[in-house]
């Protein structure tokens, strides 16, 4: 069953502002795959799994970066990457990673600013999600690439300035026991 682009035409915009939008996940969620095969699915499922931190293991990114999706292969191995040298400039080390997006991510955490911080650094994984689908019209990947946005504006819309400056604190301190537990090598 391939409608995407019937699926594509019905997705409501988005825009990256950190306000409140209207934007119900859910619901979104499940017009979305209502309209999907099983195998789509299991790619949604996939990717929503990246966006809940208990799952983001060893084992995760290694079955993304094993995935036939190309851009759940992609957009993991940026996650990934991110991730990695978020960790590294907390620590006031190098990285030894190199890729395109690693300077605008160090102006992002240069940020003193914790809420604009993390702001700055959504703002660089959205557009890597639009870079990923940039030549893309009616594919899958658009809508895994709406869906991944979607979940940055749920994320936003479900915070306030002192929620999301605990969520952050505990999102580096999670980093870094869990960086720091499981160091691994993961080149893509």
């Amino acid at each position: 069953m391939n409608n995407y682009p019937y699926i594509i035409a019905s997705l409501p915009d988005l825009v990256l502002d950190f306000e409140r939008h209207g934007l119900d996940y859910d619901f979104v969620r499940e017009n979305i795959v209502f309209s999907l095969s099983k195998e789509d699915c299991k790619l949604v499922e996939r990717l929503e799994s990246g966006f809940r931190e208990e799952n983001i293991t060893e084992d995760f990114y290694r079955e993304c970066s094993a995935c036939g999706n190309r851009f759940i292969r992609e957009f993991f191995a940026f996650d990934w990457k991110q991730r990695t040298e978020k960790v590294a400039y907390l620590e006031r080390r190098e990285s030894g990673q190199d890729f395109e997006e690693k300077e605008v991510l160090h102006k992002a955490f240069a940020v003193k600013d914790l809420l604009k911080r993390e702001q700055a650094v959504s703002a660089v994984i959205w557009d890597k999600i639009e870079e990923l689908v940039i030549m893309e019209v009616f594919s899958l990947d658009v809508i895994l690439a709406f869906l991944a946005k979607a979940q940055i504006v749920a994320r936003w819309n479900a915070m306030d300035r002192a929620t999301g400056m605990k969520l952050f604190d505990d999102f580096v301190k999670e980093i870094d026991e869990t960086y720091n537990k499981n160091k691994i090598d993961f080149n893509i």
